[in-house]
């Protein structure tokens, strides 16, 4: 089973971000800056693209917390960009592949995803964190 989400990285959904986050990096929202890197315009921020990964998370399997995720960067999203999020169980069946590509298909971020195992106090042999009783 397979579970992937879309989303256009327009101006809006930049600005929107870096007014969350508090980050006004010029590469993210001065299109007259972007316009002088090698990207040739703003890229939206790297945790912007991740949070899709969350969403499908939340949307397939239905893991919202507790959840080891694993990524590379491989490329960074322009703005204008269409970008598809998605996971589905590896064959390691407590593993799950995560993505995010473009409208062509490229990879973008790729990674993997593991629910963790949480431990209460007086618990042996389970590991992650420590959880109160």
């Amino acid at each position: 089973m397979s579970t992937e989400i879309s989303m256009t990285v327009d101006r809006s959904a930049i600005l929107a971000y870096a007014g969350i986050t508090d980050d006004f990096n010029p590469i993210h929202v001065d299109p007259v800056f972007a316009a002088t890197t090698s990207f040739g315009r703003p890229i939206a921020h790297g945790m912007l693209s991740l949070n899709l990964i969350w969403q499908a998370l939340r949307a397939g399997p239905g893991l919202t917390d507790g959840v080891e995720l694993e990524v590379r960067f491989k490329r960074p999203v322009a703005e204008g960009m269409v970008i598809y999020a998605g996971c589905c169980r590896a064959e390691r069946g407590d593993v799950f592949d995560v993505w995010v590509r473009d409208q062509d298909g490229d990879q973008l971020i790729t990674g993997s995803a593991r629910p963790r195992t949480f431990r209460t106090h007086g618990e042996v042999g389970a590991a992650g964190p420590l959880l109160p009783a």
